[in-house]
């Protein structure tokens, strides 16, 4: 008889919630019109939907973080050096990011393109700085059972980066073309050049290479 402790009951709660999402956001990518994100506004199925299991998934990643702590053995707490910076930067710079974008847009609402302030450097400031509070949580936890789950979550990130790219263009049309031509996707310039394709099912692998590793072909 298996013996579940809380902490494993609440990462196979997690777990659930994260493949959910990701297939949801997978079959946005592969069988359009379907779409729970972007939102259609803030009352619908689609919205309730997205944000509870989104919620769901990152508080359950940190409520793990919490109950396995240590639970890998890496006992020197150095970590801590590397971790926390990347966890209060990661997550700090999500917090700073929501006063650009505001609270309209964050809910996918119409309150226009915003191109000032960090989205001068990224088309995805939040999605990637919290790809790295999620790095950060993993090296401070020290826990087997927070790496897959939180896996999971910097995935959903990047399905939402890709999901959203149409939707932008559709609503701000040559707008969003040109600051697409001048701005990256998830990380600057410097360090990836893409442009996600209009046909996300067909270039999917293609366009998730250029997003990630900054491929040119």
């Amino acid at each position: 008889m298996i013996d579940f402790t809380n902490a494993h009951s609440v990462f196979v709660v997690g777990l659930i919630v994260g493949i959910t999402l990701n297939s949801l956001m997978l079959r946005i990518l592969f069988f359009p019109p379907f779409r729970i994100w972007p939102t259609p506004g803030s009352g619908p199925w689609q919205s309730v939907t997205f944000w509870t299991l989104f919620r769901a998934g990152m508080v359950l990643t940190f409520v793990i973080a919490i109950l396995d702590w240590n639970s890998a053995g890496l006992v020197d707490l150095t970590r801590l050096i590397i971790g926390l910076p990347l966890f209060l930067v990661g997550f700090g710079i999500t917090v700073f990011g929501y006063f650009n974008l505001g609270l309209g847009n964050t809910y996918c609402g119409s309150d226009g393109l915003v191109s000032h302030g960090l989205y001068r450097f990224s088309r995805n400031p939040q999605y990637a700085s919290s790809i790295l509070g999620l790095i950060g949580t993993v090296i401070m936890a020290d826990s087997w059972l927070t790496i897959p789950l939180a896996f999971s979550a910097s995935c959903v990130y990047m399905l939402m980066a890709l999901t959203e790219e149409k939707w932008l263009e559709d609503r701000y049309g040559a707008t969003y073309e040109e600051y697409k031509q001048r701005t990256a996707a998830l990380h600057p310039r410097s360090l990836v050049v893409i442009t996600i394709p209009a046909e996300p099912a067909r270039h999917l692998v293609r366009g998730s290479c250029r997003l990630l590793l900054g491929c040119s072909s």
